[in-house]
C-alpha cells in the first residue's frame, strides 16, 4: 500500500439490528457505500478499506474493527470515513458529537454519513447543525430505550422460570428443544459431584487439582469446547490445568443446587455499556429452578467446611481443632492460638490485651481443656436429644397416618377421574343414538369436566400435603444410631463438631457456651 490516505467504509451489525430486518445488514451497508464512493469521483479515486463489527452494539466503543479505523486515523493514514448512517458509528449522543466535532476534525478525517446527508466537508469552521445534533440525541436516547425493554423482556422470563443468563455453566446445557431449560450433562456432573465428596472427606482444593491434573481429567473449558466442538484458541492456550480458583468456583457456585443466580453486574449507564459488579449478598436467587447436581446438605457442609477450614497456628504451623469455633463470650471475635508449648495451646482474646475493663476473655484457655469440656458438652446434648427422639415417635407415627390416608385419598382421585373418562364415552354414545339431545349431553358434560377439575386440584393438593408430611418426618428424624456411637468417643472428632456444634464462647468468667446446629 503506498502512502497515499486511505477512504474507510465502516459497517456495523448487532443482535437489535439483525431483527429489525435485512436493511442493516453488512451486505447492505457494503453496497450503499460502495454505491455512494463510485459515484463521486474525488472518493473513488482514493485507496478504499473495508472494516465491520458484526454482534456489536453501538452504545460502545469497545469494538474490534472501531479500534482498528481510528488506530489507523491517528497514524494520519485515513482521508476519509464513510458510515450507512450515524448509528453504525456510535449511538451515544455525547460520544459520537465529540468525535464530530473535535477529534475527526483535529485528526484531518473527513467523515460522510449516507443516510444522513452528512458530510463534514460541509461543515468545515462550524458546528454541525440542529438537525445532526437531534439525530445523535435520538440514538442515544435509542440505546437507553432498549436497554428498558430488554430488561421488561428478561423480567417477564424470569417470572416464568426461564433460563435467560446466556450460555449454560459447567456440568449443564442447554436443552436444544427448549431453550428456556437446563440439562444435566452426566460426564460432568460426575466430576462436580466428586469435588463436592473429596472436599467433605478433607481435602483440600490444591490436593483435588494435583488428583485431577495427575489423572487427565478435563477442567471445565475443555470439557465445554470439546462438548460443544469448538476449536477454542482460549482452551489450547489456557485452562489445561485444575486450578484452585475452578475448585472454588465450583464449590461456591448455587447452580449445582438447582437456583438460578442473577444480577451479579449491572450496567449503571446504559449509553457506556460498561458493566460494574454488585456485591454477593445483592444478587438475585430464583430457588428449584432446575434439577440439582448435587443435594442442598451437601452443598451446605462444604460451604461450612470452607469457613471452618482447620486454620494454622500463627506461631508454630500446627493444627488446631477448636479454631474457628471457639470466639470470646463478649466481642465475639475468634480467640488466637500460641505457641505449642508442652503439646498444648492456649487460646487468648487479642482485643483485651493491654485494655482494661473490656469485659473480654483475658485469660488463657487451654486446647485439651476446652476440648474435654466441648465433648462433655456435646453428650450432654446428644442424650437430651435421643430422649426428645423417643418422645417424639408419636408424633412421627401421627405423620406417617396422615401420609397413609393421603395416599388412599389421592388413589380415589385416580379412580374417580378414569370414571368421568368412561361415563363422557358413556354420554357420547347415547348422544349419538338419539338417547341424549344436545342440552342434556352438553349439561352431563360440564358437571363431568368440573369435577374432573376438582379431582386434579384435589390430587395436586394431596401430592404437597404427602410432600410436607415427608418434609416433617425428615426433619425429625433424628439419626439416634449415630447419637449412641459418638456417646462412646472419648475424643472430640472434626466430624462431631461440624454435625452439632455453631460456635463455641469463653466467658471471662471461666463459662464455656456452646451454640448448636439445628438438628437435620
Amino acid at each position: 500500500m503506498s502512502d497515499q490516505k486511505l477512504i474507510i467504509g465502516y459497517y456495523r451489525l448487532s443482535m437489535e439490528d439483525a431483527s429489525e430486518g435485512e436493511s442493516n445488514s453488512i451486505i447492505n451497508q457494503r453496497k450503499l457505500v460502495k454505491d455512494y464512493i463510485s459515484n463521486i469521483p474525488e472518493l473513488a479515486a482514493m485507496s478504499f478499506q473495508e472494516f465491520y463489527d458484526d454482534g456489536y452494539s453501538g452504545s460502545s466503543m469497545e469494538r474490534p474493527a472501531i479500534k482498528q479505523v481510528l488506530e489507523l486515523a491517528r497514524e494520519n493514514k485515513v482521508q476519509c470515513i464513510v458510515v450507512k448512517d450515524f448509528s453504525r458509528f456510535a449511538r451515544n449522543y455525547i460520544e459520537m458529537g465529540t468525535y464530530l466535532e473535535q477529534i475527526f476534525p483535529f485528526l484531518g478525517v473527513r467523515f460522510i454519513s449516507i443516510s444522513d446527508h452528512y458530510d463534514s466537508k460541509d461543515y468545515r469552521g462550524k458546528s454541525s447543525d440542529i438537525e445532526v445534533q437531534f439525530k445523535g440525541l435520538i440514538a442515544d436516547f435509542y440505546v437507553k430505550d432498549q436497554s428498558v425493554k430488554v430488561k421488561a423482556a428478561v423480567s417477564t422470563k424470569r417470572e416464568k422460570r426461564e433460563y435467560c443468563c446466556g450460555s449454560a455453566p459447567y456440568g449443564y446445557r442447554i436443552n436444544p428443544e427448549n431453550k428456556k431449560e437446563l440439562l444435566i450433562v452426566e460426564d460432568e456432573a460426575e466430576v462436580i459431584h466428586r469435588i463436592f465428596e473429596l472436599t467433605n472427606q478433607r481435602y483440600s482444593k490444591m490436593d483435588i487439582c494435583r488428583l485431577f491434573n495427575e489423572e487427565g481429567v478435563l477442567t471445565p473449558l475443555q470439557s465445554m469446547s470439546r462438548r460443544q466442538k469448538s476449536d477454542s484458541k482460549k482452551a489450547s492456550s489456557k485452562g489445561l490445568q485444575w486450578t484452585n480458583d475452578m475448585i472454588r468456583k465450583i464449590l461456591n457456585d448455587r447452580n449445582y443446587i438447582g437456583c438460578m443466580v442473577y444480577g451479579k453486574t449491572m450496567i449503571p449507564d446504559p449509553g457506556t455499556g460498561k458493566k460494574v459488579p454488585v456485591p454477593r449478598n445483592q444478587w438475585k436467587v430464583l430457588e428449584k429452578h432446575h434439577e440439582p447436581i448435587v443435594s442442598k446438605e451437601t452443598f451446605e457442609k462444604v460451604q461450612s467446611l470452607q469457613i471452618r477450614h482447620t486454620r494454622k497456628s500463627k506461631f508454630d504451623r500446627e493444627t488446631t481443632l477448636l479454631s474457628g469455633y471457639v470466639k470470646c463470650g463478649t466481642c465475639r471475635r475468634n480467640l488466637t492460638t500460641s505457641n505449642k508449648l508442652h503439646g498444648h495451646i492456649l487460646y487468648s482474646c487479642a482485643y483485651s490485651q493491654g485494655k482494661e475493663d473490656t469485659g473480654c476473655f483475658a485469660g488463657k484457655a487451654d486446647d485439651k481443656m476446652l476440648e474435654h469440656i466441648v465433648l462433655n458438652e456435646i453428650k450432654a446434648y446428644l442424650r437430651q436429644n435421643i430422649t426428645r427422639d423417643q418422645m417424639q415417635q408419636s408424633m412421627r407415627e401421627q405423620h406417617e397416618d396422615n401420609i397413609k390416608a393421603y395416599k388412599v385419598e389421592s388413589v380415589d382421585c385416580e379412580k374417580r377421574q378414569e370414571q368421568i373418562k368412561i361415563q363422557n364415552r358413556q354420554n357420547y354414545e347415547k348422544y349419538h343414538e338419539g338417547q341424549m339431545d344436545q342440552k342434556q349431553f352438553m349439561e352431563a358434560k360440564r358437571q363431568l369436566e368440573e369435577e374432573r377439575e376438582r379431582l386434579q386440584r384435589r390430587a395436586q393438593e394431596l401430592e404437597e400435603l404427602i410432600s410436607g408430611e415427608k418434609e416433617i418426618l425428615m426433619k425429625k428424624n433424628v439419626p439416634v444410631e449415630q447419637m449412641m456411637e459418638y456417646l462412646g468417643y472419648e475424643k472430640l472428632t472434626p466430624e462431631m463438631l461440624e454435625r452439632y456444634v455453631q460456635e463455641i464462647y469463653v466467658h471471662d468468667s471461666g463459662r464455656v457456651e456452646v451454640e448448636w446446629k439445628a438438628l437435620a
